[in-house]
């Protein structure tokens, strides 16, 4: 009896213990999972505020990762365009799961690589309408809508997500009635859907149809109420916004940022900052949108002011703050603060870059081009066009193509904006064959790209290839703006068309609805000054319905240099001394008109004038490439380096 307890106590015992053992093992576990749970919302938190290295801190320091930390970690790399760190860990990770490939596939989506992403997409072992709705995505990003339609009809199920993101197809490309066809052709119909067309109607500035529907949208939230909002804003009738904001019966942040941010854009700064100060609690996003809105509005220490406030930043902020320096020309402060920031994206290297183009500082745009680069940065759409205008101005061919090469390599697929810039730098280094080819090659062709080409085709002598261009493009059912006639107008006056300059003229108002700007009334005096109808020309800027600027009588001054009529350049030279008193370029071109007419003593009279104001003639300036190098120099310069390989670089002389 003793020996059958005492091993009934050792059975009870050993259960006993087992059974603390399998506890403790769940606590473990559960305790691993919860610190696992713990270290990947960490990760994703420093990842969304842009600071990669201190979220693969916490990756590399984890004591067991799990298939979402691993996921956390490429969804990281890939958000903030490292898409190289990116493949690296998916390609190492022990196991993947759909979201693994999704998040790749999403990766490449976001950095423009769609080809790579429909490489993967066709490896992947299962999809679910995740994977399918990405793709779907990408194509509508590149405007390739025939591609996402017939993505679409593939998929094997469909949702209220994938008939939305379709829809939106439709709406990024212009097409609000087929959109709106297929929104009516839904099967189901979320709060997403109807915002979605709405805002599509909004963006498109169709707002009494964006108004209509959602009047009988179902089921309105606080993000539609917004929408309509932003849309009032967003096609600038302020009061409409007002008043609808007025009578929404549920704010959040995103709605009082909403107006902050209309009434900044349309220069109601001082109602901005009214609102900004009655929102009693307020958000980074909020912070961010006022500094913007002063950023915008030129008050750029406004900005700095409430950026140093902050007490937490993000990268929203620092590239806000960094725009309104750049976009300001304070070029030595954008650089700083950059250098400062605790994280750098490719939007933050893309802003800089951007700034020292628009401020026309291309060397400093193409180094800092090249630092991204060797950082391992990847460009995005913007930074391309950015760099590529920089080239395109110091026509250097060799590096636009080295640009151009690169984002075929990289698999981008061009969007209108990156298409129409490589055709611009093209034309702009003598290469008018290569931005045909970047035209024809191009899947999607907007208004953009027709007039780069047609300009190319008119700043290189080819007018008959622009005016024919111009007819394919309408027969194309592309809808041409101001842009297209000041290519248009311009080849008619490079080929002495000025008849036919005068039916295109005619035609802007008369059959597209366009009113002509000082720029297509600058060419038009330029065609009627080339063929020597000065007195016509003059006649046409004193009909113009609005004033004249520098570009109109400059044209008129230019062709008087031609034809030599004193009588008229006087004229033209006194409104240009008015609009541009600091402008050389006016009196030098005077002086040389007087000088042809033989009047020595006006010649004297306008150099005295130039000695009087303290102008003098800025010297002559050029550059050249030379192994990938741009060396630039000015007339009478003998100190640049490499002196004679620059004078030896093919049929150059130098400028003395």
């Amino acid at each position: 009896m003793l020996n059958l307890c005492s091993c009934l106590s050792w059975k009870f015992l050993v259960w006993n213990r087992m059974k603390k053992k399998v506890v403790w093992i769940m606590v473990c576990q559960s305790r691993a999972n919860c610190t696992a749970e713990s270290d990947n919302a960490i990760l994703i938190r420093h990842a969304r505020n842009g600071r990669i290295d201190s979220a693969r801190k916490v990756f590399d320091e984890m004591p067991e990762r799990t298939v979402s930390s691993w996921n956390a970690m490429i969804t990281a790399y890939a958000q903030n365009g490292k898409l190289n760190d990116a493949c690296y860990l998916f390609d190492i990770m022990p196991k993947r799961n759909v979201v693994s490939w999704n998040g790749m596939i999403s990766g490449y989506v976001r950095n423009g690589r769609t080809e790579d992403a429909r490489r993967l997409f066709d490896l992947m072992p299962e999809r679910n309408a995740i994977s399918w709705t990405s793709m779907i995505t990408a194509y509508v990003r590149d405007r390739r809508i025939d591609d996402a339609c017939d993505m679409f009809n593939r998929m094997p199920e469909r949702n209220v997500i994938s008939w939305t993101a379709m829809m939106e197809g439709y709406i990024q490309v212009g097409r609000i009635d087929d959109a709106r066809q297929f929104f009516d052709r839904m099967p189901a119909r979320d709060v997403v859907s109807w915002t979605s067309m709405i805002n599509g109607y909004c963006r498109w500035g169709r707002m009494e149809e964006a108004h209509q529907l959602f009047e009988i949208m179902p089921g309105r939230n606080v993000v539609s109420w917004t929408v309509m909002v932003s849309g009032y804003a967003y096609n600038g009738n302020m009061e409409a916004a007002k008043e609808l904001f007025g009578k929404m019966p549920e704010k959040n942040e995103v709605s009082w940022t909403a107006m902050i941010t209309g009434y900044a854009q349309n220069g109601r700064i001082k109602d901005a900052c009214q609102l900004f100060e009655r929102l009693q609690h307020k958000s980074l996003i909020a912070y961010n949108a006022m500094i913007t809105g002063y950023t915008q509005n030129g008050m750029v220490d406004d900005a700095r002011w409430l950026f140093d406030g902050l007490s937490e930043r993000d990268v929203v902020s620092w590239i806000a703050m960094l725009t309104g320096y750049a976009q300001s020309g304070r070029m030595e402060e954008a650089l700083q603060l950059f250098e400062e920031m605790p994280e750098k994206t490719t939007e933050c290297w893309t802003a800089l870059i951007k700034g020292y183009t628009q401020h026309l500082s291309y060397n400093e745009a193409i180094k800092l081009f090249n630092q991204m680069q060797q950082a391992g940065i990847m460009p995005n759409q913007s930074t391309l066009v950015s760099i590529l205008i920089a080239y395109a101005s110091l026509a250097a061919l060799q590096q636009g193509k080295q640009v151009h090469e690169h984002i075929i390599k990289m698999g981008f697929e061009p969007d209108c904006h990156v298409g129409s810039a490589l055709i611009t730098m093209y034309v702009k280094c003598g290469n008018i064959a290569n931005a045909e080819h970047v035209f024809r090659r191009s899947p999607k062709k907007d208004s953009a790209l027709w007039n780069a080409m047609i300009s190319g085709f008119a700043q290189h002598g080819h007018c008959s290839d622009a005016l024919q261009m111009f007819e394919k493009m309408q027969q194309a059912g592309v809808k041409p703006d101001q842009i297209t006639f000041v290519g248009v107008l311009s080849a008619c006056s490079h080929t002495g068309l000025a008849d036919e300059g005068w039916q295109y003229f005619d035609s802007m108002g008369r059959d597209h609805d366009i009113r002509p700007t000082a720029k297509h009334y600058a060419c038009m005096v330029d065609l009627l000054g080339r063929s020597g109808r000065l007195d016509k020309a003059e006649d046409l800027i004193n009909s113009m319905p609005l004033e004249p600027d520098a570009a109109v009588w400059g044209a008129l001054l230019s062709a008087c240099r031609t034809h030599i009529n004193v009588e008229i350049a006087e004229r033209a030279a006194e409104n240009l001394f008015w609009l541009e008193p600091c402008n050389t370029g006016t009196y030098i071109l005077l002086s040389n008109i007087y000088a042809a007419a033989g009047r020595w003593t006006d010649v004297a009279k306008v150099r005295q004038m130039m000695k009087d104001r303290g102008l003098t003639k800025a010297p002559g300036s050029s550059w050249i490439e030379v192994n990938n190098k741009i060396h630039a120099f000015l007339g009478g310069d003998r100190s640049v380096r490499n002196k004679e390989d620059i004078c030896n670089a093919g049929e150059f002389g130098w400028v003395d």
